[in-house]
């Protein structure tokens, strides 16, 4: 009986499938690895990207919402609905209910008003908020 195992390698934007039988598959994979190395085309994406994933991991619900309102996102009202696409489109996915919990905390602190009635409230700034807690890049000041 002839078994082989089947390995998928990526190094940088480069994906590579080998299948070997088991006492050559070392040999296959360091062949494959060192063939790409030498053609260099792994070298320049691979460590923006891990960087890039580390600081999104970093990143909280609260953290992308306090960023939305200190670049005036919020200058006018917002829905619920509005917050979450924004968040999808910056390429963050919370669910809706871990946002509607922000933002509700944020109206408790003062740092947002929320108009209308439940189900349908729209989110905006306060005035307070504006001119006090957080400067043009969305960070708190100290």
């Amino acid at each position: 009986m002839n078994s082989t195992i089947k390995v998928r390698i990526t190094i940088g934007n480069t994906t590579v499938e080998v299948e070997a039988p088991p006492d050559q598959l070392e040999e296959a994979v360091r062949n494959v690895v060192s063939a790409i190395k030498a053609a260099g085309i792994a070298a320049q994406s691979e460590q923006p990207q891990i960087a890039e994933r580390k600081e999104q991991r970093a990143m909280t619900c609260r953290r992308i919402v306090e960023e939305l309102l200190g670049e005036g996102w919020f200058s006018k009202p917002r829905s619920l609905g509005e917050v979450a696409s924004e968040l999808a489109r910056r390429g963050f996915s919370y669910d809706r209910t871990a946002i509607a919990h922000v933002l509700l905390d944020m109206v408790r602190e003062g740092l947002m008003r929320r108009e209308g009635e439940a189900r349908s409230y729209l989110y905006i700034e306060s005035s307070r908020e504006k001119n006090t807690q957080y400067g043009a890049q969305g960070a708190a000041l100290e």
